[in-house]
Formats: structure tokens, C-alpha cells, sequence
């Protein structure tokens, strides 16, 4: 079902030559977090929350009110929005244990990124900020030339600064926070130890400083801009903290956090605009999956990101722990307008390749296509297969609370009926859900939602519309049995390159 990326070459009238590009990547950022502060849409609308630049880039944006990510936890999601595939084919399926230090999950080597497709086209490449594609010991200098070729330099980025999970999260610093985070490493292994400030501003002042040095060469660029913003643990300057008076201090926190961060984006559009970069530079803003459960662990009692109008959160297939903000910004070549078709992060590469003029040879899979002639021209999106989740975790449920975007799922009320492996697709309107009863085995049960007409999936419409839920299940199951051939391969690889 893989399906091999054609390129098009864009016509001369619609095309830059070598745009730079920029990601903007938050983490466990809820669809109800943000308020875009847009007349007449309904989402992005939370009026407890300030995100002013956000705000003024939507309204200079493609606003996508169906962005998923290709996974409900990060490294999975990250490695979709990398690879252009469906993560399960990389065999990254959960999020990658920073404590253990054993590597045996991570992207491998002969996986190609967008960073490695774009500096064959000689763009400078960076990352700052979370990486979360191994497990390896990164205080072992040995690891980062390693055999499993996981690490950013080895997977396309020549610049940067980097942690391996969150700078707060790892051994060193387990109990640490935003605030002088101490994990950080340079692209060739090196710690950099204890830095003073927030991490949202450490990582934006060393990308503002890699681009003030990029200005004057030639070459376009290609910025990942990994932040570890809204991730626990959450810690904000005071004058942010400030802000807001809820009457609970914890979500005082999370407010700021999300305000804080909304800033360093504002600061980097005012160095862009400074720089005389802005028209020739494509801006992505996404999270890598939905928010962080409140109260699931000591460590998230600031944890409280909603997903409102959705159901779900962080770890779980339904909308809200998938589906996130999207915006793409391209001064002067795109019209802001709200696009409601769905899409998802493992498009991202082959949207990229058009921008960029890379032909991608045939040994390129991508389950991705491209949006680039919908943003530049408004034409459709062409998609042949069903958008694809797989989740094998079987995973524990919440109870719901509050209404409105003060709605949450509590992490210490949880519900006796958990939820088993999920295997999840989605054409036009209808999503099927697939559950197993043993991890990697195929769905032996399903349900069939309306999301349009049924948003909170209560109404399953599997014995109502027959004809279109056996349509569904094949084609499920055909798309199953092909990402996990490629996941068992991936599997194999992986354990190869370890050994």
C-alpha cells in the first residue's frame, strides 16, 4: 500500500527558487490550547489563553482545522514527520525510554530524513531542541558515530543543539524543570551543561544566533525548531506566571508556558522580518500529538492542555490525542484561508520535496502526499489511501471533567475499561477503529464513526451502513498486513545494526 512519491515540477509562475524553511514542532500542545483569535471559527478559540503571535501568524496562514500527527505519543510522531511514513513501519510505535540507555529502538541509519533530502538540494540544516529518535547512553561520546546512525548529524543536520528526550526529563536532571535545564548536547556529542534560563528561550536564542550566521551565504535553509514547550515539567519566568489568575496556580503555570512559548515564536518572526528573510521562507506550526493527562504521574499536576471540542488526549487514538493545531505560512505565496481537509504529519516530506524541487528516487517510500499545489494554487489534495493510525499500547482511560476549554481528562480517576490495541483509519468523514486483543495482531473487532456528524464517536454505524464498513475493513486490513511486513523488517534491521 506504500505507494512511491511522483514529483511534479511546479510551474514557473508559483515557485521560488530554493525557499527556506522553517518547523515549528510543540510538544503535547492540545487542539484546544491556542486562540487564533479568528472571527467566525469556532476552533482555535480559547479565551483563557494567550497566544497574540500565533494569532497574527494564522492570520497570515493556511489554518488547518484537520492536522493530525501520525502518532498520539512523540517519538512515533516525530519519526512520521521525519520519514514521510507511517511510524510503525520504522518499528517506532511508543515513545523512546530516555532511562535506559540501551538503544534498541531508535531511527535507524537507512531511514532518509527531510533533512537529508534537502541538503542535497545544498541546504544548511539545523535542529534545537528535542530529539527523541534513540535510546542510546548520550554521555558515551562512542554513541554518537554508533552503528544505528540515529543521531541528528548522522541523520541530515549539520547545526544545533539538542536533547534526547526533554532537557529536564533525562538521568541527569530527572527531577529539574524548564528552568536552567542541564541536557543539552551539540550536534557532534559534546554536553553542554547547565544553561541559566527557560528552555523555550535557550532554544530559540541559539537558532536566532545560527541564523544571524546563515544570512550571508547563499545556500536557503532548513530550521527544525523542536521545543520541549508544553511538556512537564513546566516552569515559566514570573512575569508569564503573572498573567493569569485562575485561581490554581498549576494552571496558572501551564497557561504561561504556552504563552511563553507563543513569545519566542513571536521573536523569531520579528528576526525573520529583520533579516529580510520572511518572503522567501515557508513557516510550519504543529504539536506532535495531543496534551499531557492531567495528574497521570506527580510530574503532570501542571499538565492542563485540552483537547476541546475533541475526545481523547495524549496516548489514546481518538481525536484528541492525534489531532493538533496546524498553520502553514508563506508570505506573498500563500492566502490565508482555514482549510478543513484532513491531513497529517507524514505529509509534511513530500510537501517539502515539491517546495524544494527534489525528485525522490523510487527506493523513497513516503506514505505522505504532497499539499504543495493546494497552498500554492488551492487545488485538491490527492490522496489514494485512508489516513492510517496504529497504536499497539494498550492503554488506560479517564474520567471526563469541566466543559468548555476547561474540559480534561483526570489521570487519577481512571475507568475500569481500558482501551486494547488500536488500529485506526480515516476517509472523508468516517473513521474505523480496529482492536485487538493481542499486541501485533490483526483488529478482530471494529467500529465505524460519522466524525463530522458524530464528533464524540458515540454512534457506531457498522450494522447501518454495511456496504461501506466492509469497504473499510479490507481496506484496513490490507493497509495492516503492509505497514507491519515493513515494521518486522524495520524490526530486523534495528537489531542487526544493535548486534
Amino acid at each position: 500500500m506504500t505507494s512511491f512519491y511522483s514529483f511534479k515540477i511546479p510551474s514557473n509562475d508559483d515557485v521560488t527558487p530554493s525557499p527556506n524553511i522553517i518547523y515549528i514542532l510543540a510538544d503535547d500542545l492540545g487542539y484546544g490550547d491556542v486562540n487564533f483569535g479568528i472571527q467566525g471559527l469556532s476552533e482555535f478559540s480559547n479565551p483563557y489563553i494567550k497566544t497574540p503571535n500565533l494569532a497574527q501568524l494564522a492570520h497570515q496562514s493556511v489554518v488547518f482545522t484537520q492536522q493530525y500527527a501520525s502518532s498520539p505519543v512523540c517519538s512515533p510522531s516525530r519519526a512520521g514527520l521525519l520519514t514521510g511514513k507511517i511510524p510503525n513501519r520504522v518499528n517506532i510505535d511508543l515513545f523512546i525510554s530516555d532511562k535506559k540507555d540501551n538503544d534498541r529502538i531508535f531511527l535507524s541509519g537507512k531511514e532518509i530524513t527531510i533533512a537529508e533530502l534537502l541538503k542535497e538540494k545544498n541546504y544548511s540544516t539545523a535542529i534545537f531542541g528535542k530529539w527523541h529518535l534513540n535510546g542510546a547512553d548520550w554521555n558515551d561520546p562512542n554513541a554518537w558515530t554508533g552503528r544505528t546512525g540515529s543521531f541528528p548529524k548522522q541523520q541530515g543536520f549539520d547545526y544545533g543543539m539538542v536533547t534526547k528526550e526533554n532537557p529536564h526529563l533525562t538521568t541527569a536532571l530527572e527531577k529539574n524543570s524548564q528552568k536552567n535545564p542541564g541536557d543539552f548536547f551539540d550536534l557532534d556529542g559534546h554536553p553542554l551543561g547547565v544553561i541559566e534560563g527557560y528552555s523555550s528561550k535557550i532554544i530559540t536564542d541559539n537558532a536566532l544566533r545560527w541564523l544571524s550566521k546563515t544570512t550571508d551565504k547563499s545556500n536557503p535553509f532548513f530550521l527544525f525548531l523542536s521545543y520541549d514547550a508544553v511538556h512537564e515539567f513546566i516552569s515559566n519566568p514570573d512575569e508569564y506566571n503573572n498573567m493569569y489568575s485562575t485561581g490554581d496556580p498549576d494552571k496558572d503555570q501551564y497557561y504561561a508556558n504556552v504563552t511563553y512559548l507563543d513569545h519566542q515564536i513571536g521573536r523569531l518572526m520579528e528576526a525573520l522580518d529583520s533579516m529580510g528573510l520572511r518572503e522567501n521562507t515557508i513557516i510550519f506550526f504543529s504539536s506532535d500529538n495531543g496534551p499531557e493527562v492531567w495528574r497521570t504521574n506527580p510530574a503532570s499536576g501542571r499538565s492542563f492542555g485540552t483537547s476541546y471540542p475533541l475526545r481523547g488526549q495524549k496516548r489514546q487514538l481518538y481525536e484528541g490525542g492525534i489531532k493538533v493545531p496546524g498553520l502553514i505560512s508563506w508570505k506573498g505565496k500563500i492566502a490565508h484561508r482555514i482549510c478543513d481537509i484532513p491531513n497529517v504529519n507524514y505529509d509534511v516530506l513530500p510537501t517539502i520535496c515539491d517546495i524544494a524541487d527534489i525528485n525522490l528516487n523510487s527506493k523513497v517510500k513516503t506514505d505522505g502526499v504532497s499539499m504543495y499545489h493546494y497552498l500554492v494554487n488551492n487545488k485538491p489534495i490527492e490522496r489514494e489511501n485512508p489516513l492510517y493510525w496504529q497504536f499497539e499500547k494498550r492503554r488506560q482511560n479517564w474520567e471526563l471533567k469541566g466543559e468548555g476549554y476547561n474540559q480534561r481528562y483526570i489521570g487519577n480517576i481512571p475507568i475500569k475499561e481500558g482501551i486494547p490495541p488500536q488500529v485506526v483509519i480515516r476517509q472523508d468523514n468516517f473513521v474505523l477503529y480496529g482492536y485487538s486483543d493481542k499486541l501485533y495482531l490483526k483488529p478482530n473487532s471494529y467500529k465505524l464513526y460519522d466524525i463530522e456528524t458524530d464528533p464524540l464517536m458515540t454512534n457506531d454505524l457498522s450494522k447501518n451502513n454495511p456496504s461501506l464498513f466492509e469497504e473499510l475493513v479490507s481496506k484496513l486490513e490490507e493497509m495492516y498486513e503492509d505497514v507491519n511486513i515493513d515494521r518486522v523488517e524495520s524490526a530486523k534491521e534495528m537489531k542487526m545494526r544493535f548486534n
